[in-house]
């Protein structure tokens, strides 16, 4: 009896070490995140028949004009001998009015499950691109978040965060501070490779004080059956299908002295299938901001007639003490466009302050000042300003991390 006794205890204990091990193997975490905040824009486009040139303020309740609000879930399992398995299910939504953003997906900000190990890192299945990455690094999207995207070729260099579906990513493991990439979207048409795929390159280093890093993108245009892999950078009824809809290149680094950090972006962005646009073969007309509708076409960030863009970004962060941090960014961004000389121009500065309540929530407040010359504004946030050559934006917001 005692030898049955001994022998239900051995095997009860057993039971237990066992389970905890594959709870201590296996780990699931919810997390997200709350950005609203109070935001006001000038001069926002408020078009009539009696007045096409009309403008006006607007004071609101914005969500995410630092960081999109999110939720996800992420899990790692270790597989034993160095190898995880994982698992990211992100979705975004509005903080002011509860909707699911990216289209209404559930988890339209990440889907993707995948392996980590000694060779590195695979995913498959829908995610942001290495560009993001670089931005993140680099480029004032950091501080500024979205009062920055319509500057950046109204975001079509990927700064703010841009998706493909079906894709196969790889990352290498860190080594020394160096990274590396290489992503694969699918088209998925049958009986065509190239039709709606994307391709995505990249490398980083950031080891101390120092950082620097590059990222390409490319995507091909695909069918109505088949969209392209690249969720929004190619413009329907320009092209054929399997042609190159988009080209982006971006290098960034960053330097770390003291309170300060100095950073820097370039990206150059090529819409080959611009010159498919409308009748841009006898389109040899200057700017003129005539009306509201033409930014929707020509003379216009990420318009039809754009073919080639530079943005250039800088900035400068001061960690004043604990929880202050005082932020500053100029950006420049040129343009040119199928069919005439004409070079279009922005330019912004950014100026902002941090005040971290905690570790987990912060209060933010920003200005901006957009500038237009020879093209038609994109607005900062709220609106575009259409035909006029200037915006002003202000905000005051809080974050809360979970």
């Amino acid at each position: 009896m005692k030898k049955s006794l001994i022998a239900l205890s051995v095997l009860g204990a057993c039971a237990i070490t066992t389970t905890n091990i594959a709870q201590a193997q296996s780990s699931v975490t919810i997390y997200g995140l709350i950005d609203t905040s109070i935001s006001y824009n000038n001069k926002i486009a408020t078009p009539s028949a009696d007045a096409p040139r009309a403008t006006g303020s607007k004071l609101g309740v914005d969500s995410g004009d630092l960081q999109q609000s999110r939720f996800g879930f992420k899990g790692v399992e270790d597989l034993g001998g160095g190898m995880k398995a994982l698992f990211i299910l992100e979705g975004g939504f509005s903080g002011t009015t509860g909707a699911s953003t990216q289209g209404g997906l559930l988890f339209g900000r990440t889907s993707v499950v995948g392996l980590s190990g000694g060779y590195g890192t695979v995913q498959l299945g829908r995610r942001k691109d290495f560009i993001d990455e670089i931005a993140t690094y680099y480029s004032s999207v950091y501080d500024f978040g979205l009062f920055i995207n319509g500057v950046h070729d109204n975001n079509l260099d990927r700064v703010g965060g841009n998706r493909a579906n079906n894709q196969i990513r790889y990352d290498t493991k860190n080594i020394a501070g160096f990274t590396a990439n290489a992503t694969y979207g699918f088209g998925e048409a049958a009986g065509s490779t190239s039709s709606g795929q994307s391709i995505g390159l990249g490398a980083n280093y950031d080891n101390g004080p120092f950082g620097i890093g590059f990222g390409y993108w490319q995507s091909k245009l695909g069918s109505t059956a088949y969209p392209s892999s690249d969720q929004g950078a190619c413009v329907a009824g320009h092209g054929k299908v399997g042609d190159t809809c988009i080209k982006t290149w971006m290098l960034g680094s960053s330097y770390k002295t003291g309170p300060f950090r100095i950073y820097g972006a370039w990206s150059k962005t090529m819409q080959p299938l611009a010159t498919f646009g409308g009748n841009t073969a006898s389109f040899d007309t200057k700017f003129t901001p005539g009306t509201i509708g033409a930014p929707t076409s020509y003379f216009s960030a990420a318009g039809a007639n754009n073919n080639s863009t530079n943005v250039f970004d800088l900035g400068l962060d001061y960690q004043l003490t604990g929880t202050w941090k005082l932020i500053t960014s100029v950006l420049q961004s040129r343009y040119s466009f199928v069919g005439t000389d004409t070079k279009g121009r922005l330019t912004q500065i950014n100026l902002g302050a941090d005040y971290a309540l905690s570790k987990r929530t912060d209060i933010y407040s920003y200005y901006a000042n957009l500038r237009a010359s020879n093209m038609y504004n994109p607005g900062i946030v709220g609106g575009a300003s259409g035909v006029a050559n200037t915006q002003n934006a202000i905000t005051l917001g809080i974050r809360h991390k979970f």
